[in-house]
């Protein structure tokens, strides 16, 4: 199923005024994914216990752009995104409490030189990365847009942080300088440089919040290639990030807290392979942010304290109208528990899905699946068990979780 633009030549020729329709486009384009499924948990965990049984979760976008194209073969442009998701059970952008959120705004110019996006954007490791490729459009377990296993809160189920995504998104779409090469012999190099984290037009130079651990100065680099060999297209990247702790919380040193606050660091890399109707790929991110969950102060601690690796791989099929795939995810992340020597306990998580789509028309899909998501912390975090039940003052910790859940599920993906 493709996602396309709508064209409105009457309107670009409107407003164009000497230019010609040619030389300026506008387009509105926009997808809708609503998803109905079954939870059946096995733990009532740290996630809500209210999650059992049916529900259903909605993620969309409406995009506007606008070009113009000059006598000197500059292109020039704008862009801005407005989505629709389901609240806080939809990833961890800003805002994302909202049902609706003014997501991305930014202005572009490209040429032979490369391309140049300055506003609101994802940063140049998230723009480069390659993903697994997966069946289902939102409800997917990389980074799912739509999540169907909440927290006690009713959030999107995280314990001790740990998020399973591979994608590099730390800086989210904060207000960034992103440059991005030409592409040449299938290799294109992107940079990109954000100064405080900001959201959704609320906070475009600074946020309001204090500046303990809050990350600054993100720098990001990607390096991504895209070609065909034979009839194989091979795709690949390698990608870095950097942070600036603005305020360290934890200065000192003791027995029982040997860490301290630092700077955050990212790296991953990811691959994929299409012959024909066949693709498979894979994608790894390591993260010195606990469960490599990044907000505007993350937890990142020195000596591994907070070190979590991801890893996710994917086959998918495609023949006539038919899609059928599976995926698995993997991460791992450390807890630094603080007592009179210290010392470091494991949180972890998995997920696998199998799915089929049917493509109705080029613009609307349908799919069918099973997902299975797994979570277990260490005795040290979760003694007895009892972590999970959320039990009043008993021992174990309520970022910490264990469960089980399985989903059955119908996605309905529409692109216009």
């Amino acid at each position: 199923m493709t996602r396309r633009a709508l064209i409105v030549p009457g309107l670009a020729a409107l407003l164009a005024g000497a230019a010609t329709a040619e030389d300026v486009k506008f387009d509105v384009s926009g997808f809708i994914d609503g998803s109905v499924f079954n939870d059946e948990q096995n733990s009532s965990g740290f996630a809500d216990r209210d999650q059992d049984g049916i529900d259903a979760l909605v993620n969309g976008k409406v995009i506007l752009r606008g070009s113009y194209l000059t006598e000197g073969g500059w292109e020039l442009g704008g862009r801005g995104e407005i989505r629709l998701q389901s609240g806080a059970r939809s990833d961890s952008t800003p805002g994302r409490d909202d049902w609706v959120v003014a997501e991305k705004a930014y202005l572009w110019a490209e040429s032979g030189l490369g391309r140049l996006e300055i506003g609101a954007q994802d940063g140049a490791a998230d723009q480069l990365q390659i993903s697994p490729p997966s069946v289902t459009k939102s409800l997917r377990i990389d980074d799912p847009l739509m999540m169907p296993v909440a927290d006690g809160a009713g959030d999107y189920y995280r314990p001790a942080g740990l998020m399973l995504r591979t994608d590099p998104y730390a800086s989210d779409q904060s207000l960034k300088v992103v440059y991005k090469s030409p592409r040449l012999f299938g290799l294109q190099l992107g940079i990109s440089y954000m100064p405080e984290f900001s959201a959704n037009f609320e906070r475009f130079v600074k946020t309001s919040r204090p500046d303990v651990d809050q990350q600054s100065n993100i720098w990001e680099a990607g390096l991504n290639y895209d070609s065909n060999i034979d009839n194989v297209r091979v795709r690949a990247s390698l990608v870095y990030l950097m942070g600036d702790n603005e305020h360290e919380r934890d200065e000192t040193v003791t027995a029982s807290s040997p860490w301290q606050s630092v700077d955050l660091s990212e790296w991953g890399g990811g691959a994929s392979l299409k012959y024909k109707g066949f693709t498979l790929g894979g994608a790894y991110r390591h993260s010195n942010a606990r469960g490599g969950f990044v907000d505007h102060a993350p937890v990142v601690l020195s000596g591994g304290a907070s070190d979590t690796e991801i890893w996710s791989i994917g086959a998918l099929y495609e023949f006539e109208s038919w899609k059928i795939g599976a995926n698995y995810i993997n991460g791992e992340t450390n807890v630094a528990v603080e007592d009179a020597i210290g010392r470091i306990e494991k949180q972890d998580g998995d997920a696998w899905q199998v799915a089929a789509a049917y493509a109705i028309t080029t613009d609307l899909q349908v799919s069918w699946g099973y997902q299975r998501y797994s979570f277990g912390a260490s005795a040290g975090l979760n003694p007895l068990d009892l972590a999970e039940y959320h039990t009043a003052n008993a021992p174990g910790s309520f970022y910490a979780g264990d469960l089980g859940a399985d989903i059955l599920f119908t996605e309905v993906s529409f692109g216009f």
